[in-house]
C-alpha cells in the first residue's frame, strides 16, 4: 500500500514537474502584436464603496496617452453608502459617464455592475479595471496594440503593490504566481486564469460569446469564467506582458479569508480539462502536506516525499523567475522562499475551504 502511494506521489511530482515546464515555454512564446489602429474605446469600473480611491483611478485614466476622444469611461455605481459617486463628480473628466445599477441581470453584484455598463458603452473595445487600480498612462493605448485578428481578448499584468505589513509582501508576490499562471498558460494556448484588474475584450467577442450568460449566478469571476467563454470561441488569447501597460492596485488588507477563499473557489465551476490537473495538482500538495505523519508513522517514505518537496520547490523558483523577469518584478521575488514554506498548507486548507465555505461579495 504503502509503496503504490510512493509511486503516485512520484508520478505526481513528474506530472506537476512537467506543469511548471509547460509554463516557462508559455512565457517564451507570449507573441508580440502591433495593431496600428486606434479604435473608439470603453473603459469600464464597477465601484461600490471606493470614495478613498476612485479619485486616483480616474486621476491615471486622465493621464492616458490615448488620444482621449477615443476614449469614454463609463463608472458603475453598485449600489454605493459612501461618497463615491460625489468624488467622482468632483473629477475634471469629459469623457466620463457615471450610472447606477437600476436592476438585477446578474446574481453576481460586480458581474451584473459590468453588464450594465457595457451594455450603455459604445467602444468597439472594451477595457476594465478596479476603482482601487491606476494604470499605467500607456494602459490603453499599449494594450490596443494587441488587437490584430483573430484576437478577442486581452489579458495584462495586475501586479499588486504591499503597504509596510507582516503578510502584505506575501500577498504582492501571490499577485506574480497569477500572473505567471495566466501568461505561461496562455503562452501555450490554453488559458487557464486572468485579472479583472486589467482586462480587454471586443464588445463584439462579448456580444458573440452572450456575456456572462451562464455564469452570472456564480459569485466572483468576472474575469475568469468570461475568457473561458470567448477561448472556447472562434476567438483568440493573448498575454500582454509589457510593464508599460501594467495596472497595479494596492494590496487588500480587509477580509482576508473570505477574499482568499472566493479566489480559490473559481476553480470549482472549470471544465473537465482544467479540473482534473487541478486535482492532480491538489492531492500532490495534499501528500506533501502530510509529510510530518510520513516521518512519525513511515519513515522510510519520508525521504522519497521529501525529495518531491524539493523538487517541486526547485521547479516553482525557476518559473517564477522566469516571470518575475518577464514582468520587470524582480524586486518581489525577495519574497519567495517565504511564500514557498507556506504554499503547501495554503493550497490545502484554502482550496478546501473555496469548495466548502460559502463566500459573499462586498
Amino acid at each position: 500500500m504503502i509503496q503504490a502511494l510512493l509511486y503516485m506521489t512520484l508520478g505526481l511530482c513528474g506530472l506537476y514537474i512537467l506543469f511548471t515546464l509547460l509554463l516557462m515555454t508559455g512565457l517564451f512564446r507570449l507573441a508580440k502584436h502591433k495593431n496600428t489602429a486606434q479604435p473608439f474605446v470603453t473603459v469600464v469600473i464597477a465601484a461600490r464603496n471606493e470614495a478613498v480611491n476612485i479619485k486616483s483611478c480616474l486621476q491615471a485614466l486622465k493621464l492616458q496617452s490615448y488620444p482621449s476622444q477615443k476614449i469614454e469611461i463609463i463608472l458603475v455605481n453598485d449600489r454605493s453608502t459612501d461618497r463615491t459617486i460625489e468624488q467622482a463628480q468632483n473629477c475634471t473628466l469629459p469623457n466620463l459617464t457615471i450610472i447606477s445599477v437600476t436592476h438585477q441581470d446578474h446574481l453576481c453584484p460586480k458581474k451584473n455592475a459590468l453588464h450594465q455598463g457595457i451594455m450603455a458603452s459604445q467602444g468597439e473595445i472594451i477595457l476594465t479595471t478596479d476603482a482601487d487600480c491606476a494604470p499605467e498612462p500607456d494602459w490603453i493605448q499599449n494594450t490596443i496594440q494587441c488587437f490584430t485578428p483573430p484576437i478577442g481578448m486581452i489579458v495584462g499584468y495586475a501586479p499588486l503593490l504591499a503597504p509596510p505589513g507582516l503578510f502584505n509582501p506575501l500577498l504582492g508576490v501571490q499577485s506574480l504566481v497569477v500572473a505567471a499562471l495566466s501568461a505561461g498558460s496562455i503562452g501555450l494556448g490554453f488559458p487557464l486564469t486572468c485579472s479583472g484588474r486589467n482586462l480587454a475584450y471586443r464588445r463584439k467577442a462579448y456580444d458573440d460569446v452572450h456575456g456572462f450568460e451562464g455564469v452570472g449566478h456564480i459569485l466572483g469571476g468576472d474575469d475568469v469564467y468570461l475568457m473561458n467563454k470567448i477561448a472556447k470561441s472562434a476567438y483568440h488569447i493573448a498575454f500582454h506582458h509589457s510593464p508599460n501597460a501594467k495596472v497595479p492596485s494596492s494590496v487588500h488588507t480587509d477580509n482576508q479569508l473570505n477574499r482568499q477563499v472566493r479566489y480559490q473557489s473559481k476553480s470549482l465551476h472549470y471544465d473537465t480539462n482544467a479540473l482534473l490537473p487541478a486535482l492532480a495538482v491538489y492531492i500532490f500538495h495534499l501528500i506533501l502536506f502530510l509529510l510530518p505523519l510520513w516521518f512519525l508513522y513511515f519513515p522510510s517514505a519520508f525521504y522519497t516525499v521529501g525529495l518531491c518537496l524539493v523538487l517541486k520547490s526547485t521547479a516553482d523558483m525557476a518559473v517564477l523567475t522566469v516571470a518575475a523577469k518577464r514582468f520587470g518584478s524582480l524586486q518581489q521575488f525577495i519574497w519567495f522562499p517565504i511564500l514557498e514554506a507556506i504554499l503547501v498548507p495554503y493550497v490545502v486548507i484554502f482550496c478546501a475551504l473555496g469548495a466548502l465555505m460559502p463566500t459573499k461579495w462586498k
